[in-house]
């Protein structure tokens, strides 16, 4: 049977961390007296002496320096049960998926995982890149949460599937900058149409594809780093300007069209399952993606 409560250790590495049993005192809400018993108890428990008491403030020994690190592990696996308790008894999903379109930045998922990993520590969240069609069919089969992916244009979503408008984000025309089409004041079609064209796989057969295919070289990537990578050799491609990082962005150069006044916007929705019982977790999903595209569509 453990001979330390958890109460005892909290009051333990209260006051290492702070340095003081008042302080310490105040951060828990506890008397300072209270303090004073538990550490005590905890040492006679434990047959070690975790604090020297010589001066005005206690000094941690060699022993509750060895001790501390320990201590601290076991009050978060406490807290970390109790947040999973929590959100279990509230009915909360243990896992979590996430669909997302290609044109989503590496940094941008990395960003989404933080935060809400830092919300709900105990579920799994899994993102894989899907197009739409793909994502549409995960979510209809309950083997998906939710679907980061581009507009299709239509006022009703697919069946069986409600959606939130996330934006329209800016999109242009970017080569290389060794690149011969980065050094013209102003390019044409009819000079884009000499050069190869990248594209990604998920704009293939939406609008945005449709619109944007100019040359008869073109070639279809599935990922996005892969496609920058080639972009570093030859080409261009029509990208939405969050996918480059601000390195990229000194590398890579906006193209100037003749035939386009300004850089184009296409939307994305966050699709979900029409059924679905909107719950903290869910709702925390929503407000991290809804947050960011915010702030790029600016």
């Amino acid at each position: 049977m453990p001979r330390a409560t958890f109460d005892q250790l909290s009051a333990f590495v209260a006051v290492a961390e702070h340095g003081s049993f008042s302080k310490a005192a105040r951060v828990l809400r506890k008397d300072r007296s209270t303090l004073h018993h538990q550490v005590t108890d905890l040492e006679i428990d434990w047959d070690v002496t975790l604090f020297k008491r010589t001066g005005r403030s206690p000094v941690l020994t060699e022993q509750g320096k060895a001790l501390l690190r320990p201590s601290k592990f076991i009050i978060y696996q406490m807290n970390a049960l109790e947040s999973a308790t929590d959100s279990l008894s509230m009915g909360e999903k243990t896992s979590l998926t996430i669909c997302y379109d290609a044109s989503l930045p590496a940094h941008a998922i990395q960003g989404f995982d933080k935060q809400l990993r830092q919300q709900h520590r105990m579920t799994d969240i899994n993102w894989l890149q899907r197009n739409r069609d793909e994502a549409v069919e995960l979510l209809s089969k309950g083997d998906a949460d939710f679907a980061i992916a581009l507009n299709q244009g239509a006022v009703h979503p697919d069946t069986g599937v409600s959606f939130i408008n996330l934006g329209y984000p800016k999109f242009d025309f970017f080569v290389h900058q060794d690149s011969p089409l980065a050094t013209q004041k102003e390019v044409s079609m009819s000079e884009l149409q000499l050069h190869r064209q990248f594209m990604l796989e998920d704009f293939l057969d939406s609008k945005l594809g449709q619109q944007s295919a100019i040359s008869p070289q073109i070639s279809i990537v599935s990922d996005s780093d892969v496609l920058v990578a080639l972009l570093e050799v030859e080409g261009y491609a029509l990208l939405p300007i969050h996918l480059l990082d601000d390195k990229q962005h000194q590398v890579f150069h906006k193209l100037h069209v003749d035939f386009a006044a300004q850089g184009g916007h296409f939307g994305y929705v966050l699709l979900h399952p029409s059924t679905a019982v909107l719950k903290p977790l869910q709702k925390d999903v929503i407000t991290t993606i809804t947050d960011w595209f915010r702030q790029i569509c600016r």
